[in-house]
């Protein structure tokens, strides 16, 4: 081998040897600024977004028992159920308004009276049906009027009223807006009192709170046929209002 390429030969690893170092130095970095620092502190910052509720939101129930045929119960149920949601489409709220929450068949049994070690097995005595709905209306005088309609048309469970708004984006932005705008003031406030620099954001811890205001009292119990003759009285919704409220926690670099 000539002193040519025994140059070139060194070249060729001092230049690996470089950029192996380079490398590795780069690593390093990368690493270190992905571990947590030595010191750091959170602070905290609330945001507030006044929530006035557009949107009125009820369930309701048609409970049908007895017999033994539970194909007639069935029909008997759905067609009462069928005449509630054409009252509620007659009444203006959309087919996207209106959702089945829960459809059950179940028997009714009869234990009888065990006096013996060997208890007879339980007979059926006859079926109930449980056919639930809820409905969405964005007007508060109609929801009163609804609820009335649909239990004078054979509704005998109407319960779960709640107030909530239907799209909380401009809220949730609007009171995270604040709670940052609230913690980032408060970390500056720190570091100077503490004479000390922010350094990297490193973390951010979102904690929201607020959401539909519920509505009990209003409902009819039982499960019979003759639930409702007269006309039910109207109900009252008042929207009012709730604080939306949105903390975040911020947590810094000491520099």
């Amino acid at each position: 081998m000539d002193w040519k390429n025994k140059d070139y030969l060194r070249l060729t690893i001092i230049g690996a040897l470089v950029i192996f170092a380079l490398s590795t130095a780069v690593y390093v970095y990368s690493y270190s600024r992905t571990m947590q620092p030595a010191s750091a502190f959170s602070v905290s910052g609330e945001g507030k977004s006044v929530m006035v509720p557009d949107t009125a939101k009820f369930t309701f129930t048609v409970l049908t028992q007895g017999g033994n045929d539970p194909v007639k119960l069935q029909k008997d149920n759905t067609t009462k159920t069928n005449a509630i949601i054409s009252y509620l489409k007659e009444k203006g709220v959309e087919s996207k308004d209106i959702k089945t929450e829960g459809y059950y068949l179940n028997p009714q049994y009869n234990y009888g009276i065990c006096r013996t070690e060997a208890c007879p097995p339980p007979k059926i005595t006859g079926y109930e049906v449980r056919n639930t709905l809820s409905v969405k209306t964005k007007d508060f005088d109609k929801a009163g009027v609804l609820i009335a309609g649909v239990t004078e048309r054979g509704a005998n469970e109407v319960s779960g009223v709640e107030l909530t708004v239907d799209d909380r984006t401009a809220l949730e932005n609007d009171a995270r807006s604040e709670a940052m705008q609230k913690a980032t003031t408060k970390a500056r406030a720190l570091a100077k009192a503490g004479g000390f620099r922010l350094g990297r954001l490193l973390s951010i811890d979102e904690y929201p709170s607020g959401g539909p205001i519920p509505m009990y009292g209003y409902g009819m119990g039982g499960g019979s046929d003759t639930a409702v003759k007269e006309v039910t009285p109207l109900v009252a919704i008042q929207p009012g209002s709730q604080d939306y409220l949105v903390t975040v926690t911020l947590r810094y670099e000491i520099r």
